[in-house]
């Protein structure tokens, strides 16, 4: 990509400062929990110093929603178990509309201009972690000499917290996206997905894979020209490829196969969730919802609630291991934020996700496109999941929701 210095010279500091932000903010969510909470509180000093712009965007329907969806919580807050330990986590969301409002207004402004530099710094970072990835794969650490705590797991630049799934799924869309945008050639692109899938797969992130399959699944739907025929070879090559691992490497076979077999047996998915932490963890969630069904116990409270004798089930092997959260999306806002606020959210996301696709169907917009699929796929009933409100979880999920917000307030 050709870079236009006198484009950049002519921006204003304040808005050199924000795009720089969102160039960098892939390397925020590599560097760690400090670095990304640093970033959202300069976005949010931006938002207040930038506020003459930014307040055009306040009459936006979906800020009216994330309002809706801030004000819950606050109400969530009245009923909290602990107050102290839900309230910098309820603040944190404002800080984060914050964030939102700004890049709404970036991607309003300036879709034509400086957004092309913004989504090949985070391809080419995308690509790099790709690289790492297969790199550990090979040869048991990455780049930089970071080893797994977890045989059959990828840590990549992530270290100990064995995020690197998460931050897939988050961004492979968008690069995807930048290629088609730049005209990358069908052929070249398909061999490039089906690279990527394997790669996902590699990463030893159960969950993670199966969204990222989907993702990629309902994005070459839509987003690729090409015809049936190749998309069949394409899907075979992958179910091929991926089969080949499972058969000649030991650790994939035992994560995604002798793991999982159970699920294939009689009465397998409750016998599995029996077996499982997932499943302990979950039946503690409902548990917890059903005892504090209006309002829950309160932002970030499951993991003090759930040590209690009375959640505690015989039926499942691992009741009353410790966990800071349930591992599903739904039941960990269920749990903590009961009915009402759960209804909140969904009226919430369900709200945002139709302006959304209101606005791809007129105006075709791919990087809208990957966003809406990923909050959809993230938000699947079922599958495991990280704690949603966590700071790189939810980094993740709010700057796709913020890329998703600004192109839909574009005109078409």
């Amino acid at each position: 990509m050709i870079i236009d210095y006198k484009e950049i010279k002519e921006i204003k500091p304040l808005k050199l400062l924000s795009i720089l932000l969102l160039v960098a903010y892939p390397l925020a969510l590599i560097s760690g929990n400090l670095v990304i909470n640093l970033f959202i509180l300069l976005f949010s000093i931006i938002f207040f110093l930038n506020f003459k712009e930014n307040k055009k965007l306040l009459k936006n329907k979906i800020f009216y929603l994330l309002v809706f969806y801030f004000i819950s919580l606050i109400v969530n807050l009245v009923f909290s178990t602990n107050v102290e330990n839900s309230v910098f986590r309820v603040l944190k969301i404002f800080f984060i509309i914050c964030l939102i409002i700004e890049v709404m207004n970036m991607i309003t402004r300036h879709n034509k201009t400086y957004l092309k530099y913004i989504f090949f710094s985070w391809s080419f970072i995308f690509f790099i972690v790709s690289m790492d990835i297969v790199f550990e794969s090979i040869f048991g650490f990455n780049l930089i000499g970071i080893k797994s705590p977890f045989p059959g797991r990828i840590a990549s630049f992530f270290g100990d917290e064995l995020v690197a799934g998460g931050f897939y799924h988050g961004f492979i869309l968008f690069f995807l996206s930048f290629l088609i945008v730049n005209k990358t050639k069908n052929y070249f692109f398909i061999t490039l997905i089906i690279c990527l899938t394997v790669i996902s797969f590699l990463i030893g992130e159960r969950s993670n894979f199966i969204k990222i399959f989907l993702s990629i699944l309902i994005f070459s739907s839509i987003a690729i020209k090409v015809d049936f025929k190749s998309k069949i070879i394409s899907f075979l090559i992958v179910i091929i490829s991926l089969s080949a691992f499972l058969n000649f490497n030991d650790q994939y076979k035992l994560r995604y196969f002798d793991q999982l077999k159970i699920l294939f047996t009689s009465d397998g998915y409750s016998n599995y969730l029996k077996e499982s932490t997932y499943g302990a963890h979950r039946n503690t969630a409902v548990k917890i919802f059903k005892e504090n069904f209006y309002f829950g116990v309160g932002i970030k409270n499951f993991r003090h609630e759930a040590d209690k004798e009375k959640y505690q089930n015989k039926d499942y092997k691992e009741t009353g291991t410790k966990t800071t959260h349930p591992h599903q999306v739904h039941h960990e806002i269920l749990s903590e934020t009961g009915i009402f606020g759960y209804i909140s959210f969904l009226i919430f996301v369900l709200g945002s996700l139709f302006f959304g696709m209101k606005s791809y169907f007129k105006n075709r917009n791919l990087y809208l496109l990957s966003s809406i699929i990923f909050i959809i796929t993230t938000l699947l009933p079922v599958l495991p999941s990280g704690s949603f409100l966590s700071t790189f979880n939810s980094s993740i999920f709010w700057i796709n929701f913020a890329i998703m917000a600004g192109y839909s307030n574009i005109k078409s």
